[in-house]
């Protein structure tokens, strides 16, 4: 599933989403104060050339379907359209540092780490789009777990206690007509989705949070997911500075373009054998179980670059308020500039989403 000969992520995912939202505040001093964000440009994204012919961009996911949309935008030639010659993206779990300091262009990250760094160092750090604005809420069980009675007295777990995994496995407690601090109790687990996986398998635990990609490893085990619904969550997107933004408004605006543009491609049913041949030319390795995956996968990605609505994330904002990965107080429009995004759904005909801020 990770491009071949790139680096590994080594940082568990949610840890370095508290590292990179609120731990690296002298590389934000260091970097010095950022300027605004400069009014809307009305230039069709359709047409606007960027003004960069090189795009240097931060990835924090070597998942294919991370960098699904960008990708294709690359190989289909989108970004070439857009005036964007050379694309290069830089693996890394140091990607709000680069873009601090100038070495990324662009960065693709989580939402929660935008905001919560753009709050920690009152610098203008913007998200111009979404990749993914909904999440799979999902239980997995050990076999011999039939039922919702047969949680009562289980071992749960989401991995880190205050941790997000957590709190998704205690609100689906809640789904279910269980009472999360009493019915059940919940231990802490260190590691990743994979981790949970096992853990079920050999009968550590009795329920974990899980992803679509388990279902197929531990229904042959015979467990299965007792719960499983996609849900709003405007979770992760692509994000600049301000004082780039004024700078290269043309860019960013040029590949929001292509790379939604790209997504419509990827959301045609039509498209999907082709899609997954790219990526597989490119070197992301995918074995057959995860094509199977296409429609859950885009379940979960933004089709537009956009999301639901202004309370669609003050809800999502609320939740991670909730466990702490965000502080009180933090006001989450001053860190998202829709315009790109409007821009581009405008050139493609599509609807305006989110309608507004």
């Amino acid at each position: 599933m990770k491009l071949k000969d790139k680096p590994v992520l080594r940082l568990p995912r949610r840890e370095f989403l508290k590292r990179g939202g609120m731990g690296v505040i002298g590389t934000f001093i260091a970097a010095g104060t950022l300027g605004t964000v400069s009014g809307i440009q009305r230039v069709s994204a359709e047409n606007v050339m960027a003004n960069m012919n090189s795009l240097k961009m931060g990835e924090f996911n070597p998942n294919y379907a991370t960098q699904w949309s960008y990708r294709l935008a690359q190989a289909l030639g989108h970004l070439k359209d857009n005036g964007i010659e050379e694309f290069e993206v830089i693996l890394s779990d140091e990607y709000m540092p680069g873009l601090i300091g100038g070495s990324l262009d662009i960065t693709h990250g989580d939402t929660s780490v935008f905001f919560g760094a753009g709050h920690a160092s009152g610098l203008p750090v913007k998200m111009i789009s979404l990749h993914r604005d909904k999440e799979w809420w999902i239980m997995g069980v050990r076999p011999g777990i039939e039922s919702v009675e047969d949680l009562k007295g289980a071992k749960i777990t989401g991995g880190q206690l205050e941790g997000r995994n957590t709190y998704v496995q205690k609100e689906i407690l809640k789904k279910l007509g269980l009472d999360p601090n009493s019915d059940v109790e919940f231990v802490p687990m260190s590691g990743g989705s994979d981790g949970r996986l096992q853990a079920l398998l050999a009968g550590t635990v009795d329920a974990a949070s899980l992803f679509p990609r388990h279902r197929f490893g531990l229904e042959e085990a015979g467990g299965k997911f007792l719960f499983a619904e996609i849900t709003n969550a405007p979770q992760e997107g692509f994000a600049a500075m301000g004082d780039w933004l004024e700078k290269n408004e043309d860019t960013a605006r040029a590949f929001v373009h292509a790379d939604t543009k790209a997504r419509q491609w990827l959301f045609d049913p039509a498209n999907k054998d082709e899609a997954y041949k790219i990526m597989i030319d490119l070197g992301y390795e995918i074995p057959p179980a995860f094509v199977e995956l296409y429609q859950v996968e885009l379940d979960q990605i933004s089709p537009d670059g956009g999301f639901e609505s202004a309370e669609t994330m003050d809800n999502f904002v609320k939740e991670l308020q909730g466990t702490g990965d965000l502080p009180e107080g933090l006001d989450w429009r001053k860190y998202v500039d829709m315009k790109y995004v409007w821009s581009a759904q405008d050139a493609l005909g599509l609807p305006k989403r989110p309608p507004s801020l």
